[in-house]
């Protein structure tokens, strides 16, 4: 009896090729539910002793909790996309282990907030908290006089053109970048999240620094996970600059 030959139906052959995708999609939002519950049981067995230390609206440490959550958001993002239309299993294995780390992060660093009785997002100026008038300022001086790149930057001196967007914070993705990164298939999203996460990265160690420093902030729970997160962010870098350099592609400059 002969057997039926496989479909070769193209619909049929795309939602295979679809599938792994989909179903690491839902692994990844399985795990974040079950951290998420896990941060907030956490949270609501907290004893009273976490309210003897809750940092001022104005102080570093909950400066830190905010825009660091705003910034590994974006991180998350780059990643799903990644995991959504990237092809490259090395690449791809990078932004789940991205997506997974800061989406605990940004559970701790949001429990914090809600045990200090203060807001998810930051009402002032980002990164106002480390003495900064604007994120312009803080751009990364390691980085800034790079002149290479490839999503849509033109020369970048120490004042940005009017008509530029700037990100709400160093080496945030602006909403045209993101626009286009969403839209890209194929190789080209793997070598774009690579440039764009080196950039996001780099940009973050700033803060990280910062709220590491006993100097700035009082509270060693939040200068615990401000240094873990630049070990492990700075083993990233090294290993982001190596995929880089592997596939011919530059890094973006820092904006």
């Amino acid at each position: 009896m002969s057997e039926t030959p496989e479909s070769t139906d193209p619909t049929t052959a795309a939602a295979s090729r679809r599938r792994p995708a989909l179903l690491a999609l839902a692994a990844v939002a399985l795990l974040l539910v079950g951290v998420g519950l896990g941060l907030l049981i956490q949270a609501s067995l907290a004893d009273d002793s976490a309210g003897e230390d809750s940092p001022t609206a104005n102080s570093a440490a909950v400066g830190f909790a905010q825009d660091m959550t705003r910034h590994h958001e974006q991180g998350v993002e780059l990643a799903a996309i990644e995991l959504e239309h990237g092809t490259d299993p090395q690449v791809r294995s990078m932004a789940f282990d991205i997506l997974t780390a800061q989406s605990n992060e940004i559970g701790q660093m949001q429990s914090w907030l809600t045990r200090w009785g203060q807001p998810v997002n930051n009402p002032g100026e980002a990164m106002g908290w480390m003495g900064h008038g604007s994120s312009a300022e803080t751009s990364g001086d390691d980085h800034g006089d790079s002149d290479h790149g490839d999503m849509g930057h033109g020369d970048h001196g120490s004042t940005p053109a009017a008509d530029v967007e700037q990100p709400a914070m160093p080496g945030m993705a602006t909403s045209a970048e993101m626009e286009r990164f969403r839209a890209m298939r194929g190789p080209e999203v793997d070598t774009t999240f690579l440039q764009l996460m080196l950039r996001h990265h780099e940009g973050g160690l700033h803060m990280m620094e910062y709220a590491a420093n006993p100097a700035n902030v009082s509270q060693p729970y939040v200068r615990d996970l401000a240094s873990a997160m630049e070990r492990t962010q700075d083993k990233e870098i090294g290993i982001i600059e190596a995929m880089l350099a592997e596939r011919n592609a530059q890094p973006l400059p820092m904006n």
